[in-house]
């Protein structure tokens, strides 16, 4: 009896370090946290909004038009029951979203980790993940996001409950967070599918539709109110006329980018996805192939700007999966060397999560890591909008935008137009109304094609300003310049504009959302603004390798290129074209107005001065066999002075 009650005494003892190490990892990771809490300025467009929807001008961006300018309706829904209380957003969006963020690490601690040395593993990983670590607050929706994903799958994993019940209540969970952000479907369409089929009847059914009543519910209110199914944002970010192919190209950059600045992240999700195949049983496969999807979604969007946003919730479902693993029964040695690997990756990075040797509250080193367009955006934003910044006597956050706003509020500006809306816009106040010339909150530009730019960045597509939309603006009638575009603004104008229950509105929310009016919009006088067009007589002269850009009959394109038009149809196999030596180039072949094929021309290197240089390309056989009637040159990328000299167009 005595060894028996030696014995429970030690499991007594063995349970109380246990739970003392997880309340001492949760206390690391909150210290983390609250060490680099940070706002940004995306996170102010929701804000906006938040702050119209409790002042009484309903869930508006500008106040005398309906635009949904933010991606995640379940969090400006909670973000304003606690703003209605607080009447202050800053640390109101701040303290939410850090007590979400624990809250998440809890629960997967406490119900997905099958012993207690994989749940601490998990919370370490994800404390050194400068992804999951920044993002737990910066004001947007992920810790929201992964909260729901944790409770989907503490719902998916958890044992015991009737095949109905577990569909039921994973597609309730699953539409609550499409709510929050759309594209979480991705990752849990695959588990409820799955579970569904596991067992499928009608009663699953019926309860797996009863389940999307959140994410139904929204998208008639959306519809009807909106006059849209989805966010404002996702017209501007996907009517860009950029190509899928360019897209992909910096998707993939995109996940480069994590592998350069932050190690830990990309291969913890590789790790992730092998440990699903290795235990490769009906539940985590599903798991799996949603985070691949996921993954395929961020490299097919183009990724984003903010580098590892879109990150944080396929690390999370890859921790998961590797908590599913019992990390206990690893030899010791294993067990240390695995956490000091950790450790080492997660510290051999710019600007460590852990890192100890802080100078202060500001954290040093280089504010901007350009990548591809990608930046570090805690590190710009933190200055002015970080939590262990704040002063006494000082709203916070001090970011210049924000003054610009306030200065745009009190000198009695009516419409005010910038290129950084949130912290601008927030401050500016709802009486001012913002043009976002980045298109994100309104709702014509983000109908336009994005000006074409060689250097574009990711989430920042500018639109060309349409002659007279400022002035429609400012007058409140349409004056807008070009008749068509003008009837286009008149339909859109009714439908965010007009009386919700307006049986007219009601029509062009069906004919605007079938396309029926696009035709209205010259996407190529938007998108190639400063195009030339040529004949090809123009470009038949003699010019000789090597000649400079600035010589007599040669062109000089901008980012918008050159159209070249054929006399007649061609199907000439082979083209002989001179251009800058030192740059890349599209040429795409046109017939009508279909695209018929795009090929890309690669640098031909001179040696300084350099000048034009002749390339003998074949003809697409696509292009070749359909003929085409027009070509149009693009520069890809170079040193910035593209230029075009001359076409031939023969058969060998």
């Amino acid at each position: 009896m005595a060894n028996g009650f030696m014995q429970s005494g030690s499991e007594v003892a063995f349970k109380k370090v246990r739970e003392l190490s997880l309340v001492l990892i949760l206390g690391m990771f909150a210290l983390v946290v609250i060490r680099r809490a940070w706002i940004c300025d995306d996170a102010y467009i929701t804000f906006r909004t938040v702050d119209n929807f409790i002042n009484g001008y309903r869930l508006t961006w500008n106040i005398t038009e309906r635009v949904q300018a933010y991606t995640h309706p379940l969090w400006m829904f909670l973000l304003s029951l606690f703003y209605s209380f607080t009447r202050e957003i800053y640390f109101t969006s701040l303290g939410l979203s850090i007590v979400v963020s624990l809250l998440t690490l809890y629960l997967m601690a406490r119900y997905l980790a099958v012993s207690w040395v994989s749940a601490i593993f998990g919370i370490f990983v994800l404390m050194l993940s400068k992804a999951f670590v920044d993002f737990s607050t910066s004001g947007l929706e992920n810790p929201l996001s992964h909260l729901l994903v944790v409770i989907f799958c503490i719902i998916y994993f958890y044992p015991g409950i009737e095949n109905h019940r577990r569909v039921g209540w994973l597609s309730l969970v699953a539409s609550l967070g499409m709510v929050n952000r759309l594209d979480l479907g991705l990752i849990f369409f695959i588990p409820l599918i799955t579970t569904f089929f596991h067992r499928p009847n009608k009663k699953a059914f019926w309860v797996m539709v009863a389940g999307q009543t959140p994410l139904i519910a929204w998208e008639v209110f959306s519809i009807f109110y909106y006059g849209f199914p989805f966010p404002n944002t996702a017209y501007a970010k996907l009517n860009t006329g950029i190509s899928h192919l360019e897209m992909a190209r910096q998707g993939l950059l995109y996940l480069l980018n994590a592998v350069q600045f932050d190690m830990i992240t990309p291969l913890v999700i590789v790790i992730g996805i092998f440990a699903g195949f290795i235990l490769a049983n009906r539940k985590i496969v599903p798991l799996v192939v949603g985070i691949l999807l996921y993954l395929l979604y961020i490299v097919q969007v183009g990724g984003d700007f903010m580098s590892g946003r879109f990150l944080t919730v396929p690390l999370l479902c890859a921790v998961i999966l590797i908590v599913r693993h019992d990390l206990s029964v690893l030899p010791s040695t294993i067990g240390v060397m695995l956490f000091v690997m950790v450790l080492v990756l997660g510290l051999n990075v710019v600007n460590p999560t852990v890192r100890i040797n802080d100078l202060g509250p500001i954290d040093s080193g280089p504010i901007h890591l350009w990548n591809n367009g990608i930046l570090d955006e805690r590190l710009l934003y933190y200055g002015g909008a970080g939590l262990l910044n704040t002063q006494r006597d000082i709203e916070m956050p001090t970011f210049y935008w924000g003054m610009y706003g306030a200065q745009a509020k009190n000198s009695g500006r009516k419409v005010a137009d910038n290129y950084g809306i949130g912290f601008f816009g927030f401050y500016a106040g709802p009486q001012v109304y913002v043009l976002d010339k980045l298109a994100l909150a309104d709702p014509l530009l983000a109908r336009l094609p994005a000006m074409r730019k060689v250097n574009w960045r990711v989430g920042h597509y500018e639109r060309i300003m349409p002659e007279g939309y400022l002035q429609t603006l400012h007058l409140g009638r349409n004056v807008i310049a070009d008749p068509n575009l003008a009837l286009y603004y008149d339909k859109l104008s009714l439908i965010v504009k007009g009386s919700l229950f307006d049986p007219r509105r009601l029509v062009e929310i069906w004919k605007m959302n079938t396309g029926q009016y696009d035709y209205l919009i010259n996407k190529d006088f938007y998108r190639y603004p400063g195009m030339k067009h040529v004949d090809l007589d123009t470009l038949s002269g003699q010019l000789e390798n090597g000649t400079p850009c600035t010589a007599s009959g040669v062109i000089q394109l901008q980012d918008s290129g050159v159209e070249v038009q054929l006399p007649n149809i061609f199907h000439a196999s082979h083209i002989s074209i001179s251009l800058d030596h030192n740059d890349r180039y599209q040429l795409q072949y046109l017939s009508g107005e279909r695209e018929i094929a795009t090929q890309n021309i690669s640098t031909a290197y001179l040696p300084d001065p350099g000048g034009l240089m002749r390339r003998e390309l074949t003809v697409p056989a696509r292009a070749a066999s359909l003929g085409y009637d027009r070509l149009r040159i693009f520069p890809l990328s170079g040193e910035a002075e593209y230029c075009l000299g001359e076409i031939r167009l023969a058969n060998p």
